[in-house]
C-alpha cells in the first residue's frame, strides 16, 4: 500500500506521492494506473516529491498517459501546498527543482493553510528545440500551418513546456479534441505541443481552453494560461496583468521584468493508500 494525497488547482487534479514511499516502482507505470478514472484514483497527472541537490525540493511530474512533463503550472501549485503543509519546506518562499529549471515559489496562508500560490515561471522562450524553426529566423508568432487539409494561424513559445496558442472568436463551434489532437501530433512540432484556444474578452481578461499533450482537454492549465497571456500581450496588446478564465475557475498571470508569474488557488481533496500491487 502506498500513501498518497490528492489536490486540485482550478479543476486540474493531481495525485502526489513521496519518493521515499515508492521503492522499486516504475513511475510511468504508476502514473498510468493511479490517474485512470475508472480503474485508479483518477487525476490529470501524478507528482513525486523528491530531494534536490540545488533547490529546497524537487518535483517530478508525469502525465496521465505515463509520459514525463518538464513542468506543470497548476501541478506545481498543488505540489507547493503539499510540501509546505507536510513540513517538507518550512518557509513561505522556497525553490523547486523541475526539468524546466528552478522555480521560485511564494505561498499565501489562511489559518496556517496554503490558500494561494505565486509561481515565478521565469522568462518565456521563443526560440527552442521544441518550437519549429522559422526559415526567416523570426519568432513563431502569427504563423500559418497546414495540418491535414486545414490551415491554422498559430503562436508558439516555451514557458516551462511548449505551448501553442490559437485565437478564436468564440468557443461554441470549436471541435477542441479534433483540432487539439491534430496540432499536438503534427510533424511540425518535433516534441508535440500543448494547444490553447484563447478568446480575448478585453485588455485585462481572456478565456482559455487547453488541450494538454498526453492528457487531452483539462479544466485548467497554468502554463497554458501563462502562454496565452504572454501571446495575447504581443498579438493583441493586452495588459501585462490579466485574469484568465479557465474551465475550472480563474487564474492570474502577471509579467514583471520579462518574467511570467502564475497566481491561483489550490485545494486539498483527500488522502489514502493506493493498492499498487493488485492493479
Amino acid at each position: 500500500m502506498i500513501k498518497f494525497q490528492k489536490f486540485q488547482g482550478t479543476g486540474n487534479d493531481f495525485i502526489i506521492f513521496k519518493e521515499s514511499d515508492l521503492k522499486d516502482i516504475d513511475y510511468s507505470s504508476l502514473a498510468k494506473k493511479v490517474c485512470n478514472r475508472n480503474f485508479g484514483i483518477g487525476a490529470d497527472g501524478m507528482i513525486v516529491v523528491a530531494a534536490s541537490n540545488n533547490s529546497d525540493v524537487k518535483m517530478c511530474f508525469y502525465n496521465a498517459d505515463g509520459s514525463i512533463a518538464t513542468m506543470c503550472g497548476n501541478g506545481i501549485r498543488c505540489f507547493s501546498k503539499f510540501v509546505y503543509e507536510n513540513s517538507i519546506v518550512n518557509n513561505t518562499e522556497f525553490s523547486v527543482e523541475t526539468l524546466a529549471g528552478i522555480m521560485k515559489i511564494k505561498v499565501s496562508l489562511e489559518n496556517d493553510k496554503v490558500a494561494f500560490v505565486d509561481v515565478n515561471l521565469g522568462r518565456p522562450l521563443f526560440v527552442a528545440p521544441e518550437i519549429p524553426i522559422d526559415k526567416e529566423n523570426k519568432l513563431y508568432i502569427n504563423k500559418e500551418i497546414s495540418v491535414g487539409n486545414e490551415t491554422f494561424k498559430v503562436n508558439s513559445l516555451v514557458i516551462g513546456t511548449i505551448h501553442t496558442v490559437i485565437f478564436v472568436d468564440d468557443f461554441e463551434n470549436i471541435d477542441f479534441e479534433r483540432i487539439g489532437s491534430k496540432i499536438e501530433n503534427s510533424e511540425i512540432y518535433p516534441m508535440k505541443t500543448n494547444v490553447n484556444f484563447c478568446k480575448i474578452i478585453d485588455k485585462e481578461n481572456i478565456d482559455v481552453v487547453t488541450w494538454e499533450k498526453g492528457v487531452g482537454i483539462t479544466k485548467a492549465c497554468g502554463t497554458g494560461a501563462a502562454a496565452s497571456a504572454i501571446i495575447s500581450s504581443i498579438v493583441h496588446d493586452c495588459s501585462k496583468k490579466v485574469k484568465v478564465k479557465v474551465k475550472g475557475g480563474e487564474l492570474f498571470i502577471e509579467q514583471r521584468d520579462g518574467e511570467a508569474f502564475l497566481i491561483g488557488p489550490t485545494e486539498y481533496i483527500c488522502s489514502g493508500e493506493y493498492n499498487y500491487y493488485t492493479n
